[in-house]
C-alpha cells in the first residue's frame, strides 16, 4: 500500500494587501446614505399617545412638519404641545378615520397648512378579546374599521397626489398577529391578516410611480391597549422601540424599500 507523506501544515499569516489585488475595506455605516426628512410633511393617525406619539417625536426631531390625527381631542392637543416644544411645526386634528368625509376634509387642511403629504403612519389601532360565538358585529365593526377601512381611507387621501409628484410613503403598523394568530383575539388577528394584505397589494400597485408601501409588525407593546388587563408587561416591546424601527424605514434612502420588519422583544 502506499502512503502519502502527511501534509507540511503551513503556519498562518496575515494577509498582506498586494499591490495588484488591494483589499478593500467593508463599507461602513454612512448617514448621508439616509434620506433627509428635514421640511418633509409626515401625517400620524393614532398620535396622541403611544406609538403615535413617539413616532411624531422622533420625526419633529428630524425636522419634520408633523400633522397629528387622533380621537380624542384633549389627549391630541397635549401630545401635540410636547411634540411642538421639540421645534417642529405641528398641526392636531381630532379625526375619526372610520368617518370618510372626516378624513376628507382633514386632508384637505393638512394640504392647505402643511404643503403636499410626504409620509403616511397609519398607526390607529382598535383590538379586544373577543369570543366569536359570542360577540357582535358592533365588535367586529368596531376593529376592521378602524384597522382596516381607516387605512384605506387615509391611504386613499394621499395616494392620488404621491402618484403625481411620483413620491411618497406610506408605512402601515400592523402586528405579529397579523401571521400567526391567537386564540384570545381572533378578530383583532383577523384585522391585522386584512391589512398585510391590503398592503401587499398596494405595494404591487403603486411601485411603477415609485411610491413607497412599508408594514411594521411589532409584538406586544406597552402601550394603554392592555391599560386594565392582568398581564406582565414588563417585557413587551416599549413605543419607543417601535417608533424607532419606523422612523428607520422612513429614512432609508429613495429606491429602497422595506416591505416589511417584524419586531420583538428579548428582555
Amino acid at each position: 500500500m502506499y502512503l502519502h507523506p502527511p501534509k507540511t501544515q503551513t503556519p498562518h499569516h496575515p494577509i498582506t494587501p498586494s499591490p495588484h489585488y488591494p483589499i478593500t475595506p467593508l463599507p461602513q455605516p454612512n448617514e448621508t446614505l439616509m434620506k433627509n426628512l428635514k421640511d418633509l410633511t409626515i401625517v400620524l393617525t393614532g398620535a396622541s399617545s403611544g406609538i403615535g406619539l413617539e413616532s411624531a417625536k422622533r420625526f419633529a426631531e428630524a425636522g419634520c412638519k408633523v400633522a397629528m390625527l387622533a380621537r380624542s381631542e384633549d389627549r391630541l392637543n397635549a401630545a401635540a404641545e410636547t411634540v411642538r416644544s421639540l421645534g417642529a411645526e405641528v398641526l392636531p386634528l381630532a379625526v375619526d378615520v372610520t368617518d370618510e368625509i372626516a378624513v376628507a376634509a382633514a386632508f384637505t387642511a393638512i394640504q392647505e397648512a402643511l404643503g403636499p403629504v410626504d409620509i403616511l403612519v397609519n398607526n390607529a389601532g382598535v383590538g379586544f378579546a373577543t369570543d366569536l360565538s359570542t360577540c357582535t358585529l358592533e365588535d367586529y365593526r368596531a376593529i376592521f374599521d378602524t384597522n382596516v377601512t381607516g387605512v384605506f381611507l387615509c391611504s386613499r387621501a394621499v395616494l392620488p397626489d404621491m402618484k403625481s409628484r411620483k413620491s411618497g410613503h406610506i408605512i402601515n403598523v400592523s402586528s405579529v398577529v397579523g401571521k400567526v394568530t391567537n386564540p384570545g383575539a381572533p378578530l383583532y388577528c383577523a384585522s391585522k391578516f386584512a391589512l398585510n394584505g391590503y398592503t401587499s397589494g398596494l405595494q404591487q400597485q403603486v411601485a411603477g410611480d415609485r411610491i413607497r408601501v412599508s408594514t411594521v409588525s411589532p409584538s406586544a407593546v406597552d402601550t394603554a391597549y392592555w391599560d386594565g388587563r392582568d398581564v406582565d408587561r414588563s417585557k413587551f416591546l416599549q413605543a419607543g422601540e417601535v417608533a424607532d424601527a419606523i422612523l428607520f424605514i422612513a429614512t432609508r434612502p429613495e429606491g429602497v424599500l422595506i416591505k416589511d420588519m417584524d419586531l420583538t422583544a428579548q428582555r
